[in-house]
């Protein structure tokens, strides 16, 4: 079975590129420094221009599709080496935020996405076949759904495009909060953000 295969046949989905309901007090929780040694933020950040949309030379993209509520990607690292330090990079982010960790919690946006994944909102599958991953995720409701699709414009236009980790979504979060798709969680989601937001 090939990876394009592969990611049309995925049921899995939505966890973090790099973004469920659970309890847990946030007082006992720490900030997650998403730039440690685990998360291959440094290496990624230097090298975000070799990776590409699979099978061309542009940056990667999602593929969206709003009725199913997923996201796809098929991206291309420039060897085998980049394809691992990705993909591994994509399963530290999702045991951080299903640990209900919060990196970048200075940003709304993320500690969206830490909420939607900890209580389960989303769910992600990551496949690795020599320089090729594959990343799928599927939101359970449409508020979960706009924030992982706001969380992989991001990584897309910043991240890939310019290696930049530095711009805060907040505002992108609060107009996804304040939509139709968020009215039945939006006071859950913002007692979280409330406890959990930290200065930059």
């Amino acid at each position: 079975m090939n990876i394009s295969t592969k990611l049309l046949s995925t049921t899995l989905i939505a966890g973090v590129i790099l973004a469920g309901c659970g309890g847990g007090s946030s007082d006992s929780k720490q900030d997650t420094n998403n730039e440690g040694a685990d998360s291959n933020i440094p290496y990624l950040q230097q090298n975000h221009a070799n990776y590409k949309l699979d099978g061309s030379n542009i940056t990667p993209a999602p593929v969206k599709d709003a009725n199913k509520r997923s996201i796809d990607w098929t991206i291309e690292a420039s060897d085998e080496e980049g394809a691992k330090k990705l993909a591994d990079h994509i399963r530290y982010m999702e045991s951080q935020l299903l640990a209900d960790q919060n990196p970048r919690a200075f940003d709304k946006l993320f500690l969206m996405e830490t909420y939607m994944k900890f209580n389960k909102f989303y769910t992600t599958s990551v496949e690795q076949s020599g320089k090729s991953v594959v990343v799928s995720k599927i939101a359970n409701n449409r508020c979960a759904y706009r924030v992982i699709s706001a969380h992989s414009d991001a990584v897309s236009n910043d991240f890939f495009a310019q290696g930049n980790i530095s711009t805060d979504y907040s505002s992108t979060a609060d107009s996804i909060l304040n939509s139709s798709d968020c009215n039945s969680q939006k006071t859950d989601i913002e007692s979280y953000i409330a406890k959990r937001k930290r200065r930059r």
